[in-house]
């Protein structure tokens, strides 16, 4: 008798255990952004116009010391100009020379590689992303009435967002803000415009990059007609979403912005995240997550919050064989009717009220629900209450014992 309650006393506090730890290791798409894979690291490369010097190397790697940023000297090549310069490079191939007075001076390399991973509005999107829900980068262009549009669509979408953070998994307070980058500012944040993904030139139209955690990059920047409400809202409901819920893992690898995330950053992410987002086994774990895919291959569509904005949307199935990037619309040429509709970043979706048969195939009805996450979020929270108190009722009876 004595063994089956020392066994029932061992086992409440298993099952206690085990439901806090579940609890404990939930993450949203926007916890995921403060975690670095280790897959995404940026190369330098110095080439002078003649001979090395170990000094500059040295200083350099300290310099880049708590950054994704890292020295490269390969003599190989690794794809960089063989042109006297600084170049820095990210894994997808690009290169970004870096401005150098004189390729040969070691002070103005240096000064370079500070450029490479700081400036004040790196600074600024690292600290507001600590506390915000995620940051709106307006990349403004020359075309005023433009930029002006583009900012009414971006404020009508974190407003209809916001009304809906209080139902996300792991609401945040503070709800996504719009952080215009002028013309000027352009001109001098060249390495953050080219993080993003773009060619750090002046543009005619007004450019959007969504950015979230430590500066990680959701989908493909938008431009032009392609930047609607409805669009960046969609965009923005992804980061609340539950990264174990139903949605393509590709939105999860969007490559952060080059740059420092210093001791005091990581403290101040432990803080307000709750848990450490450098520690290996959070790293591990989350890397698991992004890397195993969705749970249900066949459904590409984002969370929507049609419903709760007064409108439907339907999903509209994408040609089999047919894989494009999730945040590229599934027909280009039809940028110039996303003022009407929805682009959708991973697969087509289109108001029900504007849907045409002729043009495209409905498919049956459905009654999934629009938030996957948040049903998640309900019988997950269901389960803990009966495991805390199956294993609290077990551990009252093995102590009256």
């Amino acid at each position: 008798m004595k063994c089956w309650d020392s066994f029932r006393s061992k086992l409440g506090w298993l099952v206690f255990f085990v439901a806090v730890s579940a609890w404990a290791c939930r993450y949203s798409v926007r916890d995921t952004g403060f975690v670095d894979l280790g897959l995404e690291a940026y190369r330098l490369r110095w080439v002078p116009e003649s001979g090395t010097s170990s000094e500059v190397r040295s200083k350099a790697e300290l310099l880049l010391r708590e950054s994704n940023v890292v020295w490269d000297e390969d003599p190989t090549g690794g794809g960089f100009p063989r042109g006297a310069g600084l170049y820095l490079r990210d894994v997808e191939g690009r290169i970004l020379s870096l401005p150098l007075p004189n390729p040969s001076d070691a002070t103005a390399v240096l000064r370079g590689v500070e450029m490479a991973v700081t400036s004040p509005l790196r600074e600024r999107v690292y600290r507001e992303g600590l506390r915000a829900y995620a940051l709106v980068l307006l990349l403004e262009g020359t075309d005023g009435a433009a930029n002006a549009r583009v900012r009414q669509d971006v404020e009508s979408a974190i407003t209809a967002t916001a009304q809906l953070l209080s139902s996300m998994p792991k609401p945040v307070e503070t709800p996504p803000q719009l952080v215009s980058v002028s013309l000027k500012d352009q001109s001098a944040e060249t390495v953050l415009v080219w993080g993003l993904g773009l060619e750090p030139v002046l543009s005619d139209s007004p450019r959007i990059a969504i950015v979230y955690g430590r500066g990680r990059r959701l989908g493909l920047p938008m431009e032009g007609p392609l930047i609607t409400q409805t669009a960046l809202r969609d965009r923005l409901l992804l980061i609340g979403q539950d990264c174990e819920c139903d949605l393509d893992r590709a939105w999860l690898k969007g490559p952060l912005l080059p740059g420092r995330w210093s001791r005091e950053l990581q403290q101040a992410a432990l803080d307000a995240l709750g848990f450490d987002p450098g520690n290996p086994m959070v790293r591990a774990e989350i890397s698991r997550i992004v890397e195993r895919g969705p749970q249900n291959p066949g459904r590409r569509r984002p969370p929507s919050s049609g419903s709760s904005l007064g409108y439907s949307e339907e999903s509209v199935e994408t040609t089999p064989g047919s894989e494009s990037d999730p945040a590229e619309p599934a027909n280009s040429g039809a940028a110039s009717d996303t003022s009407a509709t929805s682009t959708n970043p991973t697969a087509s979706t289109v108001p029900t009220a504007s849907t045409s048969s002729a043009a495209v195939s409905k498919p049956s009805p459905s009654s999934a629900p629009t938030n996957p996450g948040r049903g998640l979020w309900f019988v997950l929270a269901g389960s803990l209450i009966v495991f805390v108190v199956a294993g609290l009722g077990l551990w009252l009876r093995a102590s009256r014992r």
